[in-house]
């Protein structure tokens, strides 16, 4: 085969591969914007407990690094719910508007390659929910095939679905911005106030222009490395006896992909990648008891739409998200050994780049 021909054939295979995906990433989409109502549903129903419900007053608590301090504050289930909707739902229209469309970075992707989609932070979200929900899943079904106890979540349902919403959030400010961007933004006290504050939010920020190996840049990914351990440790160690010793691997690894998002992407694009974890992949199950009377932890009935998520995040979306990162991530490796650094995050803007 000639090479116009092979160039003709990798064409063709690229643009069915992008046309899978997008389908199921257009999928992915509508399932994440059905999250919203279904667990504002769940939460103000009045249908998924009748011991604790949207009136029931909760303290907000915060990690300071690995120490997890409760407030003084006092509010409403419902009232701290809203908020955090509100927050996420934000977050996630800034990612469309930011920097690249998801449609004109789609657009460029059948002409450029996969690299392309990850111009769109937006894209970059949904790619890492779908990568971490399959990667940590299948971090699982290894661990769990050498015996050792993973552990789980047990407890009123709608205090549950209120932690899920809370978690992301109050993680990523006490492991993420705490223990790395509190780092970046030292590093970069001679720099403009804005520059040392614009660290805080991506701190990626703080090493650019720097060479690969340079001193803040090796700081700053031990940060991300004590970061995933210290978080890893504390699902363990601080959850109250919910997890055992085998959620260690998969949690010190979510740290890390979660670090990763945090130091090259910025912070919203991490929070919203912990909440596809946390609050996404479960919402539709509590849905499902509040509306149906599906036990949100049923091993026998699944609601539906939880149903759809589970396929999707794992077989589906989940499976071809992997395949992206991983094929991007190879590219990456090729262009470093070959001594082409364009591509690494240092060296550009952090606005750009690939995921990998």
């Amino acid at each position: 085969m000639d090479a116009s021909n092979s160039g003709g054939t990798n064409n063709v295979g690229r643009t069915v591969l992008l046309g899978v995906f997008i389908i199921l990433l257009t999928f992915t989409v509508a399932l994440v914007a059905l999250a919203f109502p279904a667990g504002a549903y769940s939460v103000y129903s009045g249908r998924l407990s009748q011991n604790f419900t949207a009136s029931s007053l909760i303290r907000p608590y915060l990690w300071i690094g690995p120490a997890l301090q409760t407030t003084p504050l006092v509010v409403g289930a419902g009232v701290a719910f809203a908020v955090l909707t509100v927050v996420y739902a934000a977050f996630l229209l800034y990612s469309w508007v930011q920097r690249e469309n998801p449609t004109r970075a789609i657009s460029k992707s059948f002409k450029e390659g996969f690299g392309t989609l990850t111009s769109s932070p937006f894209l970059v979200i949904i790619l890492s929910i779908g990568f971490l929900n399959f990667t940590a899943a299948m971090i699982d079904v290894a661990v769990s095939a050498t015996g050792t106890p993973i552990g789980g979540l047990a407890g009123d349902p709608l205090e549950l679905l209120i932690g899920f919403a809370y978690a992301p959030l109050a993680e990523e400010l006490g492991f993420r911005v705490l223990l790395i961007g509190l780092v970046a933004f030292i590093l970069s006290l001679s720099r403009p106030w804005k520059s040392a504050l614009a660290a805080l939010w991506r701190p990626s920020k703080a090493i650019e222009g720097l060479a690969v190996g340079s001193g803040a840049s090796i700081i700053i990914w031990a940060a991300t490395g004590f970061s995933a351990v210290t978080f890893g440790a504390c699902h363990v160690v601080c959850g109250g006896g919910s997890w055992d010793i085998g959620k260690l691997p998969e949690a010190i690894y979510g740290g890390l992909v979660l670090g990763y998002l945090y130091v090259k992407y910025g912070f919203h694009v991490a929070l919203l990648a912990h909440w596809g974890v946390d609050f996404f992949g479960s919402v539709f199950s509590f849905f499902g008891q509040a509306a149906y009377g599906i036990p949100w932890n049923s091993s026998t009935t699944e609601f539906v739409g939880q149903y759809a998520v589970d396929l999707d995040l794992l077989f589906l979306f989940g499976l071809v998200s992997f395949i992206v990162v991983a094929y991007l991530g190879v590219k990456k490796l090729v262009r470093w050994r070959s001594g082409d650094s364009s591509g690494d995050f240092n060296r550009i803007s952090g606005e750009g780049g690939d995921i990998a």
